[in-house]
């Protein structure tokens, strides 16, 4: 599998470098006669992002379906038809589940392509600086990709290099202690070498603070609570970033490079080629009137819980960012319940495959909900942790970030209280953005969690996911997580 993984992502690379449409047989690219020039790093390094903005399978949906589906935050909606996506949700999943199937071999393809960039690119002849930032953006990558699969399946096969022969295809899984240890090795890496800004040219590329800013996040899953802190203590002080001051500018089309973002998966829309930020998935089925005829081709498939709807407290301004209820798009209003708004681009109401929207990975507001965490466990509250909380809770009620306000900020909780308003805290301010299975199991409330809320079929072995079968048949090294049987 892993062979045929490789030459798909080979003959992706090499045909996005020329214009396969003109008859030149001497510039058939193979293997030998590839990786020569800077356009080729360049073009290797493209294919590495290319890899995450594949928002069926990794980056939104195929991550969405793991990590936010199956907690208190999201349903299937009346557009599900896939059994596998029931299952899921309802915790009857197996080894044989397609969308397991579709994120593990989509990651591991994108992993494939970042492995080729990293051995391929110290070879080419080019400046230093440019050849060790590409290198930097292709192991950032690698690193992201590796700290979503160890946190959903644990031991998975730790691959850091092209595969060239069949003697490397079966390889056995890393204890997720070693893959972390990469991970932080692939981030530091990252830290130092990455630009420290982004130029006109490379807006939307990884830079020295995205790596700072996954680390923080990487530290703080480890309870590695003091580098968690240092580091998300960084990116807080460093004058680039900062909380947009409305929760709804965050998120329009227009404002997409905006200072709170510190990595976020590129989408560009209005190509007429539908490969922008899909939204189909998300929107109302046939229900809101487009003014020329028919309706808004939304299916209702990934749709929010109506108790996170209601969880939101009075006055919290995410609420009609992250959520809609009714809309007009020129016909008519319409009302439906509640529906993920956060990501609409009205402009592509018609055409719901080119919406422009970006989908964050890392946002200021994060770090200073990763600060607050790592505080309140290294030595409790503290006026520290309780401001760094409080600046997110202001801005989310309409309030000036910087400013005191006894309405809005918490404080005199204990530790296990401030741990538990950090977490409503994350919860509220990062619906749909795949972050609360991640937040749940960190933390050790995953099954407690979800059982209150009723999700009682949730077991102690559904802490990981399994490993998919179709792997597990091709490579006889692999061994299954237990709890799991066909």
């Amino acid at each position: 599998m892993k062979k045929l993984i490789y030459l798909a992502l080979f003959l992706l690379v090499t045909t996005s470098c020329k214009d396969f449409l003109q008859e030149d047989p001497a510039s058939l690219m193979v293997d030998s006669n590839f990786y020569k020039t800077e356009a080729d790093a360049d073009a290797a390094i493209v294919a590495v992002y290319d890899g995450l903005n594949d928002q069926s399978n990794i980056f939104y949906r195929g991550i969405y379906l793991l990590a936010e589906l199956p907690t208190d935050n999201a349903e299937c909606g009346q557009g599900v038809a896939n059994a596998n996506i029931f299952a899921l949700k309802n915790f009857t999943y197996g080894p044989v589940n397609d969308r397991i199937y579709v994120l593990y071999t989509a990651v591991y393809k994108t992993i494939a392509n970042a492995n080729i960039a990293i051995d391929k690119i110290p070879a080419i002849p080019i400046a230093d600086a440019k050849k060790n930032r590409l290198l930097a953006e292709a192991k950032f990558v690698r690193a992201l990709l590796y700290f979503n699969m160890v946190q959903l399946f644990g031991d998975v096969p730790l691959v850091l290099n092209q595969v060239t022969s069949l003697g490397d295809v079966n390889v056995p899984r890393t204890a997720a202690a070693k893959v972390y240890e990469q991970i932080v090795a692939d981030l530091e890496f990252a830290e130092q070498n990455l630009d420290a800004t982004n130029a006109t040219g490379n807006v939307g590329r990884a830079t020295k603070a995205s790596a700072t800013g996954l680390l923080a996040k990487v530290y703080l899953t480890l309870k590695d609570y003091p580098k968690a802190r240092d580091k998300a203590k960084a990116v807080i002080d460093n004058a680039q970033f900062g909380l947009v001051d409305s929760y709804f500018d965050v998120f329009t089309p227009q404002n997409r490079f905006n200072k709170e973002i510190i990595f976020s998966i590129q989408n560009k829309g209005n190509t007429g080629a539908s490969n922008g930020f899909a939204m189909a998935l998300f929107l109302p089925r046939s229900t809101i009137p487009l003014p020329g005829g028919g309706t808004v081709a939304g299916n209702s498939a990934d749709v929010p819980t109506v108790e996170f709807y209601n969880s939101f407290k009075t006055g919290d301004l995410r609420k009609n960012r992250t959520f809609f209820t009714e809309y007009d798009a020129g016909a008519g209003k319409v009302t439906f319940r509640p529906h993920w708004y956060k990501f609409f681009d009205p402009s592509a109401i018609a055409n719901l495959g080119e919406g422009t929207l970006n989908y964050p990975i890392l946002r200021y507001s994060d770090m200073l909900l990763t600060y607050a965490e790592a505080l309140n466990e290294i030595g409790g509250p503290s006026t520290e942790s309780f401001e760094a909380l409080n600046k997110v809770r202001r801005r989310a009620y309409g309030k000036p970030v910087a400013t005191a306000n006894a309405t809005i900020d918490l404080q005199g909780l204990t530790k296990t209280s401030l741990l538990d308003a950090i977490l409503d805290e994350r919860r509220w301010e990062f619906g749909f953005e795949n972050q609360r299975w991640f937040d749940l199991l960190r933390t050790g409330k995953l099954i407690s969690t979800l059982q209150a809320k009723g999700i009682t079929a949730i077991k102690n072995y559904n802490l990981l996911f399994p490993l998919p079968q179709r792997e597990l048949d091709v490579n006889k090294s692999l061994t299954q997580n237990p709890g799991y049987t066909n």
